[in-house]
C-alpha cells in the first residue's frame, strides 16, 4: 500500500509561486492537495475538511505559521494531524520554537522534491503507526475483554454447579465457555496477521487461485456443514499476483461471513474476472442473505484505526485486516449490496508484479527562495 496515494495534504503558503510548486510536487507523487493563501484561510480549510497532513509557511499575513500551530493543538479534531513547517529561516531558535509548538518537521528553503516527499511519507507512516497502536489497545480492551469475561463466568458457574446440577446443564455451560475461548483465539490470530502484514515485506508472485480457494474452503468445512451452505466456484480463475497465505485469509474471511450472514441454507458463489484493461483481476463472494443498506455498506472495510468508533457487528476487525492485506498487495476491496438482494464482497489484485518506479524529471531539483 502506498500511503501517499491515500493522503490529502493542506498547503498553507502566501506566495503563489511557492504554493503552486509545492502542489505540483505533491500531485505528481499521487497526493491530493488542498490550498490556502494565508493562515486564517488555512485554519478554516482544515476545520472544513481535516487533511492527512499540513504544510505551512511561517511568515504569513493574518496568522503566522507558529500561531497556526497553537490553534491546531487547541482543536480536538486537528491536534493530531502532523504539521510540517517550511521557512526561509534557518535559525536554531525558530526551529526549536516550531518543534515546541508541535511541528512534526521543519524544512528550510530552498528544498528538494525528495526532501518534501520523504518528510511527508515519514510523518504519515508515524501517524498511522500511532493510530494503529491506539486501535490495537482498544481492540485488546474491547474485543478480548468481552469473550474473556464470558469464558471466566461460564467456568466459574460450572464449578459452582458441580454436584448440584444435571450433566446437560454442565455441558451447556462448558460449550459456551469453549465458544468464548475459540473467539479469543480467532481475535489473537487476526491481530497477529495484522502485525505480520505491517512488518513483512513480500514480493508478489503468480497465484494458483484454484488451489488457494480450495484450501480456504477446506479450512471452513465445519461452518459450511453446520450452516448447510451450498458453495459454487468457477471452472477457471483469472491470473493475478500476490502473496498466497494472505489471499487465503481474505477468502476465509469472505466465505465465513457469507456462511454466517447468508440466511438459511446460504447459497455462496465464488467468482473472478479480469478487468477490461487487463491490469487487475476482481474476485468475489456472493451470498444469498438479506443484503445491506447504504449505512451498512459504509461500516464495511473501515480502516483498522477506526474500528473503535465504527464497528460492523461480526465483521469489523476481520474486514479491516482484509482491507490492509489487499491494499498492501496493490489492490482494493469493496462490497456491492442492496436490501433483499444478498451481498457481493470483492477484492482486486494486480495481474502482474509492479516494476521499479522511474525517477520523476518533471520538476527542478530545488525550489527557489523568493
Amino acid at each position: 500500500m502506498n500511503i501517499l496515494q491515500h493522503a490529502t495534504v493542506l498547503v498553507i503558503e502566501d506566495d503563489e509561486a511557492v504554493r503552486r510548486t509545492l502542489v505540483d510536487m505533491l500531485e505528481l507523487n499521487g497526493i491530493r492537495t488542498v490550498t490556502a493563501a494565508n493562515g486564517t484561510e488555512g485554519f478554516a480549510a482544515a476545520k472544513h475538511e481535516p487533511p492527512s497532513l499540513i504544510i505551512t509557511d511561517v511568515a504569513m499575513p493574518g496568522m503566522t505559521g507558529f500561531e497556526l500551530l497553537v490553534e491546531f493543538r487547541r482543536d480536538e479534531a486537528l491536534r493530531n494531524i502532523p504539521v510540517i513547517v517550511i521557512s526561509a529561516t534557518v535559525e536554531r531558535a525558530a526551529t526549536r520554537r516550531g518543534m515546541d509548538l508541535g511541528a512534526a518537521d521543519f524544512i528550510t528553503k530552498p528544498f528538494t522534491e525528495d526532501e518534501v516527499i520523504h518528510s511527508i511519507a515519514t510523518r504519515l507512516e508515524k501517524k498511522e503507526l500511532l493510530d494503529e497502536l491506539d486501535a490495537f489497545a482498544h481492540t485488546v480492551a474491547h474485543d478480548l475483554k468481552n469473550p474473556l469475561a464470558t469464558l471466566c463466568g461460564r467456568l466459574e458457574l460450572t464449578a459452582m454447579l458441580l454436584g448440584h446440577s444435571d450433566e446437560a446443564t454442565l455441558r451447556h455451560h462448558l460449550a459456551e465457555a469453549a465458544k468464548s475461548a475459540s473467539r479469543l483465539g480467532s481475535i489473537i490470530d487476526e491481530l497477529l496477521l495484522l502485525a505480520g502484514a505491517r512488518r513483512q515485506t513480500i514480493i508478489p508472485q503468480p497465484l494458483e487461485m484454484a488451489a488457494i480457494a480450495l484450501e480456504s474452503i477446506d479450512r471452513l468445512e465445519n461452518i459450511l456443514q453446520e450452516k448447510s451452505a451450498v458453495l459454487r466456484q468457477p471452472d477457471r480463475w483469472p491470473a493475478a499476483v500476490g502473496h498466497a497465505p494472505w489471499v487465503i485469509e481474505v477468502w476465509v474471511n469472505f466465505i465465513s461471513n457469507a456462511a454466517k450472514y447468508g440466511g438459511a441454507n446460504p447459497q455462496i458463489t465464488l467468482g473472478g474476472e479480469t478487468s477490461a484493461d487487463g491490469r487487475s483481476a476482481r474476485f468475489w463472494v456472493q451470498d444469498s442473505g438479506p443484503g445491506l443498506d447504504e449505512a451498512g455498506r459504509q461500516k464495511m472495510f473501515v480502516p483498522f484505526t477506526r474500528i473503535s468508533t465504527v464497528r460492523a457487528k461480526g465483521h469489523g476487525l476481520g474486514l479491516s485486516i482484509v482491507r490492509r492485506i489487499v491494499e498492501k498487495l496493490g489492490g482494493q476491496v469493496g462490497v456491492e449490496s442492496s436490501p433483499g438482494a444478498g451481498a457481493r464482497f470483492w477484492f482486486e489484485l494486480p495481474t502482474t508484479a509492479p516494476g521499479p518506479t522511474p525517477a520523476n524529471p518533471a520538476l527542478p531539483p530545488a525550489l527557489f527562495t523568493p
